[in-house]
């Protein structure tokens, strides 16, 4: 838990100048020269060093980039390897579409990198699009999955039939409180098909940004390979745009669920 806040938080850059392997080589070299000595001014020194190097070692601009560049492969780690625990949970099918995103966003940063006439500032934010495209296209089938499971929860040939029989019954039987009791269910039940009803729409268009998402990277592979083009970031914007958020789409399955019908249009 430290260990992960360390990597959110802002860097204490005289934290990690004190640890540097040079300097308790150097603290260390003062503190053996003390005792072999027998005299405080070696490790006196190794002090005075060691305050100089902590206030203005610490801010040292090529100190500061290594710090960042090594905090953020850290990074990059921890969220590889909370992304492969992810996908270790997905069905099969699920992963191996994922992993088609991800080698074709690999192969999209890899083009913008190789050509030398795209701007730093265009190709970091390229980097940041092609990453929030990668999770986006993961929360949706996140969710897509949080849907299947609820429509086969409740499949729809299994209420058509007991609706069909509850409305045979009804119609046989004379007493009132039976009766009563089969209209209640029989509501239910239609309850039941239209939440039904509604989550297949929300999968429906669940599916359709995904595939917008995969047949969009396309696009801007070609785009990334043509020299006229610097604004690859830009296109990535649109996409993610006009697909929004999976978080979206949260309210109008808890509307289905509570059987309220959805509040704008899921397609």
């Amino acid at each position: 838990m430290e260990a992960a806040k360390d990597l959110t938080a802002p860097p204490s850059y005289s934290k990690y100048a004190f640890a540097d392997q040079h300097n308790l080589v150097l603290l260390f070299g003062a503190a053996s020269f003390s005792v072999a000595f027998a005299s405080p001014l070696p490790i006196l020194a190794g002090a005075a060093g060691e305050l100089a190097w902590l206030v203005l070692g610490s801010r040292v601009p090529a100190f500061r980039k290594r710090i960042d560049r090594r905090l953020d492969a850290q990074r990059r780690a921890r969220a590889e390897n909370a992304l492969d625990a992810t996908l270790a949970e997905l069905p099969a099918t699920y992963s191996r579409r994922f992993l088609g995103i991800r080698r074709g966003t690999e192969e999209i940063l890899t083009l913008a990198q190789n050509r030398s006439d795209m701007p730093a500032a265009e190709l970091q934010r390229t980097e940041l699009g092609l990453s929030r495209v990668r999770s986006t296209f993961l929360d949706y089938q996140l969710l897509s999955r949080k849907v299947a499971s609820l429509i086969d929860a409740t499949p729809i040939a299994g209420l058509e039939q007991e609706a069909a029989w509850l409305q045979e019954t009804y119609a046989a039987d004379k007493d009132l409180s039976v009766r009563m009791t089969i209209r209640k269910a029989l509501t239910q039940n239609q309850r039941q098909q239209q939440q039904h009803q509604q989550l297949t729409s929300v999968a429906r268009a669940i599916e359709l940004r995904l595939t917008m998402i995969e047949k969009a990277l396309g696009y801007v592979k070609g785009r990334a390979t043509d020299g006229a083009s610097n604004q690859i970031s830009h296109e990535l914007d649109n996409l993610l745009s006009e697909v929004g958020s999976a978080a979206q789409l949260e309210p109008v399955i808890d509307e289905a669920l509570s059987g309220t019908g959805p509040s704008w249009p899921l397609i």
